[in-house]
């Protein structure tokens, strides 16, 4: 693992907590990457390395950036992962947030290489963050599911323990590693209405965020993103409204809901076309919903800078 140390040098982290989250298929509508760019903004931290290579990227996947001004190249910026360090006031521990793509290549190396690093820093507790979609809707609370290296921890998320058996990212990969080396780790899981996919989704970041503060006993800034919660959930309804099908289904997943169907396991790709009990749900075309939602979002793009 190529980890580039920043001048400040990575020895200085007291007692610290490990937040991780990968983009891609374990960051449903970026929920998971936004609540580190959330906590990294508000807490205001600072970089102390990256951790890039040819060794773990796939650049026809995850291509490089290239920066211009005026027509003339100044810049490639290469998929990399981002560690950062920082001390929310009033907390006893440093707070190391990574966040970035997740690696496409030699996973096996990366992820025992990644636990050297989490030994390198001293880390005492790992919280590796994820999203998912579901049939869930928009208007109910948004569901939180968890695995931890016990059943006493797990008992004490909560939330709902996930019982999800089958395909995994790097983030089920890193906490089965972790979990073996003797570290601390958990993992949250935040369920995102599938027929509203495209990011941002600041409700699940809030919801996301309100765990955390609640379960490492840390106070969170989340005044605006709770602003931008309502009016995206007010911007929802006004889309479905629009349409009799899609506001049909979405009264089936909050009768599910409210009946207890819904199961509670972290499944990303659900069979989203018969409910819990097995019979027929509204059909609906999943592809126009999405860019009809996203013609009705567009403008939270503009809304999700805290300010």
């Amino acid at each position: 693992m190529t980890v580039d140390w920043t001048s400040d040098g990575h020895l200085d982290v007291e007692n610290p907590i490990m937040l991780v989250a990968f983009e891609g298929w374990n960051d449903a509508a970026d929920v998971a990457t936004g609540t580190i760019e959330h906590l990294a903004l508000n807490w205001e931290a600072r970089p102390i390395a990256e951790i890039g290579g040819d060794d773990f990227f796939d650049y026809l996947d995850q291509r490089p950036l290239v920066r211009h001004a005026g027509g003339v190249s100044r810049a490639i910026e290469w998929p990399r992962i981002m560690v950062s360090v920082c001390r929310p006031d009033g907390f006893a521990h440093d707070v190391v947030l990574v966040h970035g793509p997740e690696p496409a290549l030699k996973w096996r190396r990366f992820a025992a290489e990644f636990v050297d690093l989490v030994d390198t820093l001293e880390v005492t507790q790992v919280v590796l963050l994820g999203a998912y979609l579901a049939d869930i809707p928009h208007t109910r609370p948004v569901p939180l599911t968890g695995a931890a290296f016990s059943r006493q921890r797990v008992g004490g998320m909560g939330v709902d323990a996930s019982d999800y058996e089958g395909p995994t990212g790097m983030t089920g990969v890193l906490q089965q590693l972790l979990t073996e080396a003797g570290v601390p780790a958990l993992s949250l899981w935040a369920g995102i209405p599938h027929y509203v996919a495209s990011p941002p989704n600041p409700r699940g970041t809030e919801a996301m965020l309100s765990w955390l503060g609640e379960q490492l006993g840390i106070a969170v800034p989340m005044d605006a993103l709770r602003s931008q919660a309502r009016s995206w959930v007010e911007k929802v309804d006004v889309a479905a409204r629009e349409d009799d099908d899609l506001r049909d289904y979405i009264q089936s997943l909050e009768d599910r809901v409210d009946e207890g169907q819904v199961d509670p396991g972290v499944d990303p790709e659900p069979d989203r076309g018969r409910a819990a009990d097995g019979d027929a749900m509204p059909l609906v075309d999943g592809d126009a919903i999405a860019a009809e939602f996203e013609k009705f979002l567009r403008g939270d793009r503009g809304d999700t800078d805290g300010t």
